[in-house]
């Protein structure tokens, strides 16, 4: 989900980019459509920096909340009914990464992933990789699987019962000094070099690339209200191998 400083802006973007339509919920928030299926979720947060907040969904809010501060982390939002779609929390990591919770009601989340236009991946980003695994694994039960390094960045991933369901990024020389621990939503495209060629145009920025991922195509990219993504066109063969 993107809480946006200028959410009309980052709408407007975002359509014409991906090809998404913007809908509004019955809690005046707006749902990002994908061939008339919830894709991502956008909320106006005027006066705060505006960034893509990883969900995590869970059956019992207040439960996660009393592990993330068992785990050393912090509750930045407490559990907060959105109507009768659900209940969102807003938490930090015990390095400081913020992300999301949600226990669902009606809406269960997106309906689109892993395809062109959609998110295909979330993963965290740190310079302490035993210490998220520490941190997720007590709150989500997540099990640490080393993965491949590509382009001199230690990589890792999360396993929940035997899937996959996002990575961890070590920070380390690619990263800009500084660089705070954080959550990074990817999506996938088409053809990344038109979307890095359009994006100026519609009033964002291209902050790096495209470059090669190992597994595609990727840039990072900032709208126009500054949030950012990174987005990855996907080697053919990896998408038939997945198919």
């Amino acid at each position: 989900m993107l809480h946006s400083a200028d959410a009309a802006a980052a709408a407007a973007f975002y359509q014409e980019l991906l090809g998404w339509t913007a809908t509004t919920a019955e809690d005046g928030s707006t749902v990002f459509l994908l061939r008339d299926l919830a894709v991502a979720g956008l909320v106006d947060a005027p006066g705060r920096p505006s960034m893509w907040l990883t969900h995590v969904s869970t059956e019992d809010i207040e439960a996660v909340a009393q592990l993330v501060v068992d785990a050393g982390g912090t509750v930045l939002r407490p559990a907060t009914d959105v109507g009768a779609r659900g209940r969102t929390a807003v938490f930090a990591d015990a390095s400081g990464a913020v992300f999301a919770a949600w226990q669902r009601g009606r809406f269960a989340g997106a309906q689109v992933v892993d395809e062109a236009s959609a998110v295909c991946w979330s993963e965290v980003c740190t310079a302490d990789v035993p210490a998220a695994v520490d941190f997720y694994g007590k709150v989500f039960g997540w099990i640490e699987r080393a993965g491949e390094t590509e382009a001199n960045m230690e990589y890792h991933e999360w396993l929940a019962n035997n899937r996959v369901v996002g990575g961890i990024s070590l920070m380390g020389e690619l990263y800009p000094p500084g660089t705070p621990p954080h959550w990074r939503t990817i999506l996938q495209v088409a053809d990344c070099a038109d979307v890095v060629a359009r994006t100026p145009e519609l009033g964002g920025r291209v902050l790096a690339g495209p470059i090669d991922a190992g597994v595609g195509q990727a840039a990072f990219l900032a709208d126009p209200a500054g949030g950012t993504i990174l987005v990855i066109e996907v080697i053919p063969e990896l998408l038939a191998a997945l198919g």
